[in-house]
């Protein structure tokens, strides 16, 4: 978040806290942003300058934990309890409100609640809750683009999209993406260069992927063995070459395999309890709570991306400078046309987002970086 974004926010809902504002009802600032770009207000901003403002909004989204509207007085606390302030800080805006307390007659003001009560028994302590996410603390959507950019050439995009569902993930918001772009774009290497941050992503290989009562040695239940209970609901787990996983897989007795896979990504993807034996001990029954999980769905979705191509009127697909603006348009109905997608996980996407297909002065310059 910008410094003068920051002090506008602040500015605004100390001085709403002051001025008996605390129950008004604020939009979400996502909200706002989407309504003002689908007005044309950033129709003039350079691409750069319209996603830090789409980030902002989206970083600021957090205190209103995502809902469409919350109460000032809500939100303010939100912020407070999300900011990282320092022992000195906190002793001069302790002293600031000092201040303020001294020319300010408190017994004057109504002392009695809405209730008619007046608690006595105020509590300040702390509270204690659940940290799973450790490791997150301080990282801003700003801050893992930065380190993604440090070690990823180009594909801003995706880089974003990255950046934006881990910042969501580590604040407890599971999200469910879809990047597709040709093999050897950068997809998985995004996610691999953030496992390396962040010790809660799982890479995952499709095509090897397989559900209970067909061939193959590794079934999504293999995803959560040997993870202690707290990692297993919190992972983020990216699934390279998703597209093939999506793929009709027919068996002797005319079972679509396939479509059972997907049954069972889906339980993941709706936030429901998943329940397997432990193998090696099969008297012990495995729990998993999904609602904390996000999902990743790399693969290069070929037909899709060449319909959406075609659609756009361009000639060839490698065109880098209209690409990511081309690709961003696809859709919920293309996943389920041209992916084999199937509509209720369609429905669970959150966003798509394509790379672009790396030519050779990419590669050249990957090389001298």
């Amino acid at each position: 978040m910008t410094h003068d974004m920051a002090k506008q926010f602040w500015k605004v809902y100390i001085g709403m806290a002051g001025k008996n504002g605390m129950h008004a009802n604020m939009s979400n600032p996502v909200d706002d942003f989407k309504a003002s770009a689908h007005a044309g207000e950033f129709d003039k901003l350079t691409d750069d300058q319209y996603y830090r403002k789409e980030a902002d909004a989206e970083e600021l989204s957090s205190f209103w934990h995502y809902k469409p509207s919350e109460t000032a007085g809500q939100i303010l606390l939100n912020a407070l309890a999300k900011t990282d302030i320092s022992d000195v800080e906190i002793d001069d805006i302790a002293g600031i409100l000092a201040d303020a307390s001294v020319r300010t007659d408190y017994y004057t003001e109504e002392r009695e609640c809405d209730e008619g009560i007046i608690n006595e028994d105020l509590d300040f302590s702390p509270v204690d809750g659940p940290t799973p996410f450790d490791g997150g603390a301080g990282w801003t959507p700003h801050s893992i683009y930065d380190y993604l950019d440090q070690h990823i050439y180009g594909q801003e995009a995706a880089k974003r999209a990255a950046s934006m569902l881990m910042y969501h993930h580590l604040n407890g918001n599971s999200r469910n993406i879809v990047m597709a772009g040709a093999t050897g774009c950068g997809k998985t290497e995004i996610w691999r260069t953030l496992s390396k941050k962040f010790n809660f992503i799982r890479i995952v290989n499709g095509p090897q992927l397989t559900c209970d009562g067909w061939k193959g040695s590794y079934h999504i239940k293999d995803i959560f063995t040997g993870e202690t209970k707290e990692t297993a609901e919190c992972l983020v787990i990216v699934i390279d070459e998703a597209d093939k996983l999506f793929e009709p897989s027919i068996g002797s007795g005319g079972t679509d395999f396939g479509q059972k896979i997907q049954n069972e990504l889906l339980k993941i993807m709706d936030g429901d309890t998943l329940a397997f034996v432990d193998e090696s001990d099969r008297n012990k029954k495995i729990t998993v709570d999904c609602s904390g999980i996000s999902i990743v769905l790399c693969g290069s979705f070929e037909r899709m991306l060449q319909e959406r191509t075609e659609a756009s009127g361009s000639i060839g697909f490698c065109q880098p400078e209209r690409e990511e603006s081309r690709i961003a348009e696809c859709s919920e109905e293309d996943l389920i046309q041209y992916g084999n997608v199937r509509r209720e996980i369609a429905g669970r996407i959150n966003q798509i987002v394509a790379l672009n297909t790396l030519g050779a002065e990419d590669f050249e310059a990957i090389i001298q970086s």
